[in-house]
Parts: C-alpha cells; sequence; structure tokens
C-alpha cells in the first residue's frame, strides 16, 4: 500500500487517503489489522459500494430487507430519513450497543463498510464508536484469559431482533417464515485467532448472546459485561464524527462497533443516511 496510514486512536482504526490505488488484499490486511480504515471524501454510488464490498468478499443479503435501497438489495439505508411521516431507513434506537455484524450471517465473520450521504446533527451525538478486540484481548489479566480460553457462545440475531422490536415506538418489525429461519443462531468461541493476522481476540456480540455453553446464563452474561466494559473502555475507543463522504471498513472479527444518540426524532432539522454492507468471509 504506498498511501501511509495515519492512526485514528492509539488502540484501533487508522486512515488513508485514496481507495482507487490500494489493492483489495493490502486492504484487508489493514482492516483486519488495526480493527477500522476510514477513507474520507468518496464520491460513492451503491454500485461503486457493492463492487467494492464484492473485492473484500461477499456483500450479504439483508437482516431487514425492507431498508434496503431499491433493487440494490445488500445496500442497506441507515439513519433517521422519512417519507410521509414514517421513517423509511433502519433507525436504531437502542442507544449504545457495542456489537459485530456478523452474527447468525450464512458465512464466517468479514467485514461492514459504511458510507456517509448525509450527516447534520446540530446538537451533537451520533457518533459511531470502534473498539478493538484484539489490542482490548492483549490487555486482559493472565488470570481472566485463562478463565475465558475455551468458553463459547449461542449467537441468535432473532433473539436480538425480537428485543429491538419490542422497544417504544420501534421502527423495526419482528420477523418470521424465510427471514427468520435464515438468519440461524451460530455456536461461537469467544476467544478466536484471526486467519488473516493470526491475532488472539474476543469474539462477542453481548447483546446477541442467547447461550452459554456449560455454564449458568447469569455467570456467563456477568463474564461478557465485564470483558465488553474493559473492551470499550473510554480511553479505549475511537468515536468517529460523520461527514458527508467518509468511508468507514471495519473488521467483524476484530471490532466492536456501536452507534452513540443523537436527536433522531427532530427529523429533518436532524438527518442521517447512511449506506451498510455486511460483507461475509470465506475463512
Amino acid at each position: 500500500m504506498s498511501e501511509s496510514l495515519e492512526p485514528l486512536h492509539p488502540c484501533v482504526g487508522v486512515e488513508i487517503t485514496e481507495l482507487r490505488n490500494t489493492a483489495p488484499d493490502l486492504l484487508r490486511q489493514s482492516v483486519a489489522k488495526h480493527g477500522c480504515v476510514l477513507i474520507r471524501n468518496q464520491t460513492l454510488k451503491p454500485d461503486d459500494l457493492l463492487d467494492l464490498a464484492s473485492t473484500l468478499g461477499t456483500p450479504l443479503p439483508p437482516y431487514r430487507p425492507q431498508y434496503s435501497v431499491p433493487g440494490r438489495p445488500q445496500v442497506v439505508q441507515v439513519g433517521n430519513l422519512k417519507a410521509d411521516g414514517d421513517v423509511r431507513v433502519y433507525l436504531n434506537k437502542g442507544g449504545v450497543e457495542w456489537h459485530s455484524d456478523s452474527p447468525g450471517s450464512s458465512h464466517p465473520a468479514g467485514w461492514s463498510l459504511l458510507y456517509c450521504l448525509e450527516s447534520e446533527i446540530p446538537d451533537g451525538g451520533g457518533e459511531t464508536g470502534f473498539a478493538s478486540t484484539v489490542t482490548g484481548y492483549r490487555a486482559l489479566p493472565e488470570e481472566l484469559k485463562s478463565q475465558i480460553a475455551h468458553m463459547e457462545l449461542v449467537h441468535s440475531f432473532n433473539t436480538f431482533n425480537d428485543k429491538v422490536a419490542a422497544y417504544a415506538d420501534s421502527t423495526v418489525p419482528l420477523q418470521d417464515g424465510e427471514l427468520r429461519t435464515r438468519n440461524a443462531d451460530t455456536i461461537d468461541p469467544l476467544v478466536q485467532t484471526h486467519p488473516l493476522t493470526g491475532e488472539r481476540l474476543i469474539y462477542v456480540s453481548h447483546a446477541m448472546v442467547k447461550e452459554f455453553l456449560g455454564m449458568e446464563a447469569a455467570q456467563g452474561r456477568a463474564i461478557v459485561a465485564d470483558l465488553v466494559a474493559r473492551l470499550t473502555a473510554p480511553e479505549r475507543i475511537y468515536k468517529h464524527l460523520w461527514r458527508p463522504g467518509d468511508l468507514m471498513l471495519f473488521d467483524n472479527r476484530s471490532c466492536l462497533h456501536t452507534p452513540f444518540p443523537y436527536a433522531y426524532d427532530d427529523y429533518p432539522r436532524t438527518r442521517r443516511l447512511l449506506h451498510q454492507i455486511i460483507i461475509g468471509g470465506n475463512a
């Protein structure tokens, strides 16, 4: 990669200045190693995003198809834009929920991309936070590493979506039929080795955890809550303030992310629109 990498934060993330000349393999390695990569000042249509996603892995069908760009189902609209008084894009009202995008997908964990088209938030908020599960794992006490070395979790997108759909004034519907069947539960080791970097990491989306294999639920929840709190301590996270043209690529193994709240009900004074693609890995 000819472009220099500028750290976004001591623990997670880098910025590169040019997307066009960055080889896909080196881009994958950079995202895997640093957790997330920011590229600013882009002008990208949905087909451009799909082309980029296809060089990294397999663009996956959406969890919630009703929020996709018409004719481009893998490109999901995220934000607060309304039409005829109804929110027509995916709006997360759950607050701060650190997670990976990959549990329940039909492919191994890969990458995600977020591309900003609009972001007008006059009173602040609305950042996306990123935290490294690699540097976070390195910082754990050895006793805790030994305790969690063989833990396995059951991640369930359906359990998570049921919770989101139950929020007051949620715009997210319950899922049934083919969609519910497609988003199958997965059994995942809590501690994993990244296939590209060989680094040890924590793999958990704690809001999606349905079960802790061989462990009482209360004990498992306490361990995971402690782990996520350590990984996402304020001094360990990068909070990205979105500007139109920002493209963020992040690795669903080596990075957790979360939205931070903003005045999403104050539309159109507050406006947010991102395009998202979740990309399945091959290993």
